[in-house]
């Protein structure tokens, strides 16, 4: 009997060989808001790390190095453009007036820890950043509560694939 790994499915090998510059390009898209979901890379970076394929500590600076450089372009359009940079963003979602009404509820109540839980809720992730703007947050204070969003969002999701490692192989060989 044949048995599927990790190793032996296709994508993967690529995420194995060219893990850290997808996974900064990848979140570099989804932060810049392309519809590209992040999730599964992760978790299947996860898996590779648990195989010593990848390194945690390395994929997850990739992450950072992604979110930040595109969070902080929306940082200063919200900034600089306020409200009108949230309604464009919330155009694009499928509730548009409750989309803006939300995600400035959340913001309101929150403040910037806002970001800390951000890339785990699809609409606010979209939209926390420019709002950070425009409330008038300090750079320094975005960045640093940013960062720590970012990694408890990459390292969760690795994580989930460092751990169902195994049930990842069952799946792909099933496939």
């Amino acid at each position: 009997i044949y048995t599927l790994s990790l190793h032996d499915a296709l994508p993967i090998y690529f995420v194995e060989r060219d893990g850290y510059a997808l996974l900064f390009f990848w979140v570099l898209a989804e932060q810049g808001a392309l519809p590209v979901p992040s999730v599964p890379l992760l978790v299947a970076v996860g898996a590779l790390v648990r195989t010593g394929r990848l390194h945690g500590a390395a994929a997850v600076a990739c992450c950072l190095a992604g979110a930040l450089i595109a969070d902080s372009v929306w940082f200063q359009l919200g900034r600089r453009r306020g409200k009108r940079v949230l309604r464009f963003l919330c155009r694009l979602s499928l509730e548009p007036d409750s989309c803006v009404r939300q995600t400035e509820n959340a913001f309101l109540k929150y403040g910037l820890k806002t970001l800390l839980v951000a890339k785990f809720i699809p609409g606010l992730n979209a939209v926390a950043a420019p709002l950070a703007g425009d409330s008038g947050a300090s750079v320094v204070r975005f960045l640093a509560l940013d960062a720590l969003g970012v990694t408890i969002w990459s390292a969760s999701y690795m994580g989930v694939g460092y751990l169902f490692s195994d049930q990842l192989e069952l799946a792909l060989a099933r496939v």
